[in-house]
C-alpha cells in the first residue's frame, strides 16, 4: 500500500501543476475552457471508476478463496506452494523475487481458474457502449459546455478517452485485486506525469487550449504502456467471481455510487457551466479557480484516506452517532481556521496564478468554509458505509448533488449561488446520513462489521 500512497501524492502533486501551468498560459480570459473540460472528464472518469471497485472485489475474491475453495483445492492437492508452482515456478525459484509478488502470483493463479468472466475482456464490449452514448449525446451538452470552436475536437477527444479509460478502470481493478500494487501504482504515476508533459508543450503551441484539452486526456495511454509488460500481460488472465448478468448489474450500482460524489465534487465546474451558461467567462475562471484551491487543503487528506476513515468507523460502530462528533469537529475546526487564513493571504495567491486573477478575502473565506462542509458529508458516509447502509449513502450523496444543483438554478448571483450550494447540498447530505443511516445496529454478540468492500477490508487489516 506505500506504493498506492505515494502514487496517490504525486498525482495530486501533478493535477495541480497541470492546473498551474495552464492558469498562467492561457489567463482568466481562456481557463474556463479548458477547465470545464477538465471537470467533464474527470467526472466520467470517476464514474467509471465504480467498475474498478467491482472488479476489485470480484478478482480478489477468487483470489482469496472461502474454507470450502481451500478445502476443495488441498482434496486435490493443491496447496498454495502447488497452484503457486504450476502457474509461475521459475519465478518461484528466483530468490530476488519479493514476498508481495509471490503473493501477487499465487493470488493471479487463483483468479485464473475461476469460473466467473474475465472482466478486462468483457470491458472492452462495456467501453464501447459508454463511448458510443457520449457521444451520441453529445449534442445534448456539448452545445452548452464546450465552445463552438472546440466542440467537435474535445468531444471527439472525451469520447475515445473515456472508452479507454473504461478498460483502464478494470485493469486497475485486477491489478488492485491480486495485491500488484506496484504495477497498480506505477500505471497512476504515467498517467500523472504524461498530462504534465504534455500541459507543457501546449504552452508552446500558438492554440494552447487544444494543447490543454489533450493534456486532459492524456493518461488513457498509461493502460497499453503497463499492459505490454509480462506483468501486465499475465494479469489480464484474472477472472471475477460472479457471471456477466452478475459483474454488469453490480458495477452499474457502484457506477450509480460513484456518480453523485463525482459530479459534486470534480464535477462542479461542468454544473456551473450547465446551470449559469451567461456568466463571464473572466469571472466564471476565478470562481472556479477559487473553488479548485479552497478545497484541496481539506477534501485531498480525507479522499485520500478514505479506507482508513471507514476502518475508523467500523471499530466503533457500537457509538451511533457521537462516532461522528470529534471528526466532524475536527474538519469544521480546520475549516474555520482556513478560512481565515484564506481571507488574510488568499487574494495575493490567486494574483500569482496568472493574468486577470483575482478574488476577494471574504469569497476564499466562505468557499474555504463550504469545503469543510463536503468533507463532512465524506465523513458521514464513510460512517454509513461501515454500518453497511450502502441504500443510504449513495441517497445523502445525491441529495447533495441534486440540492446544488437547484441552488445554482435559483440563486440569483452565481457568487452566492456557488458558496450555498457548496454548503447547503453537503450539509442536507450529511443530515440524511445521520438520520437515516446511523440508527441503532443489531448484531450478534454485539461484534463491529466486517467492512465490506475490498479497500475497506485491505485497510482494516493494516490497522491490525
Amino acid at each position: 500500500m506505500r506504493w498506492v500512497a505515494i502514487a496517490s501524492a504525486v498525482a495530486a502533486i501533478t493535477g495541480y501543476v497541470v492546473i498551474l501551468i495552464a492558469t498562467t498560459t492561457l489567463g482568466a480570459e481562456r481557463f474556463e475552457l479548458f477547465n470545464v473540460f477538465w471537470g467533464l472528464f474527470f467526472t466520467l472518469n470517476g464514474i467509471v471508476m465504480g467498475l474498478m471497485h467491482e472488479t476489485t472485489r470480484g478478482v480478489r475474491a477468487m483470489a482469496r478463496p472461502d474454507d470450502e475453495t481451500w478445502e476443495r483445492e488441498r482434496s486435490h492437492g493443491q496447496d498454495d506452494e502447488a497452484v503457486l508452482e504450476a502457474f509461475e515456478a521459475e519465478e518461484l525459484e528466483d530468490a530476488s523475487v519479493s514476498a508481495e509478488a509471490r503473493a501477487a502470483d499465487l493470488a493471479l493463479a487463483r483468479a485464473s481458474n475461476a469460473s466467473g468472466i474475465n472482466p478486462v475482456k468483457t470491458s472492452v464490449t462495456i467501453s464501447l457502449v459508454i463511448g458510443a452514448l457520449v457521444l451520441a449525446t453529445s449534442p445534448l451538452w456539448a452545445p452548452a459546455l464546450l465552445p463552438a470552436q472546440y466542440g467537435a475536437t474535445a468531444t471527439g477527444l472525451l469520447t475515445v478517452a473515456i472508452t479507454l479509460t473504461t478498460v483502464q478502470a478494470v485493469f486497475s481493478g485486477v491489478l488492485s485485486g491480486i495485491g500488484r500494487w506496484r504495477a497498480y501504482a506505477i500505471l497512476t504515476m504515467i498517467e500523472s506525469f504524461g498530462r504534465v508533459i504534455v500541459a507543457l508543450i501546449a504552452t508552446l503551441l500558438s492554440d494552447p487550449v487544444t494543447g490543454f484539452l489533450v493534456a486532459t486526456v492524456t493518461g488513457m495511454i498509461s493502460s497499453p504502456i503497463i499492459m505490454l509488460t509480462p506483468v501486465g500481460r499475465r494479469a489480464l488472465s484474472a477472472h471475477t467471481d460472479v457471471s456477466l448478468r452478475s459483474f454488469l448489474s453490480r458495477g452499474g450500482q457502484s457506477m450509480l455510487a460513484a456518480s453523485a460524489a463525482a459530479v459534486l465534487v470534480v464535477g462542479f465546474p461542468v454544473l456551473i457551466k450547465a446551470t449559469r451558461p451567461g456568466t463571464d467567462p473572466v469571472l466564471l475562471s476565478n470562481l472556479l479557480l477559487a473553488v479548485t484551491l479552497t478545497r484541496a487543503p481539506i477534501l485531498t487528506p480525507i479522499t485520500s484516506f478514505q479506507s482508513a476513515i471507514v476502518v475508523y468507523f467500523v471499530d466503533r460502530f457500537r457509538q451511533g452517532r457521537r462516532v461522528l462528533l470529534i471528526p466532524i469537529a475536527a474538519v469544521l475546526g480546520i475549516a474555520i481556521v482556513g478560512a481565515g487564513l484564506a481571507w488574510l493571504v488568499g487574494p495575493p495567491i490567486i494574483e500569482l496564478m496568472g493574468r486577470g486573477f483575482t478574488v476577494g478575502g471574504h469569497v476564499l473565506a466562505a468557499l474555504t468554509f463550504v469545503a469543510g462542509v463536503t468533507g463532512c458529508l465524506y465523513l458521514s458516509g464513510a460512517a454509513v458505509l461501515a454500518r453497511e447502509r450502502h441504500g443510504v449513502y449513495v441517497a445523502g450523496w445525491w441529495t447533495a448533488t441534486i440540492v446544488a444543483i437547484v441552488v445554482l438554478l435559483v440563486t440569483p448571483g452565481v457568487l452566492d449561488a456557488v458558496v450555498l450550494a457548496l454548503g447547503l447540498g453537503p450539509l442536507l447530505g450529511v443530515l440524511v446520513h445521520l438520520i437515516f443511516g446511523m440508527g441503532p445496529v443489531t448484531r450478534d454478540n454485539e461484534t463491529a462489521p466486517e467492512p465490506s468492500t475490498e479497500p475497506e477490508r485491505e485497510a482494516a487489516e493494516h490497522a491490525r
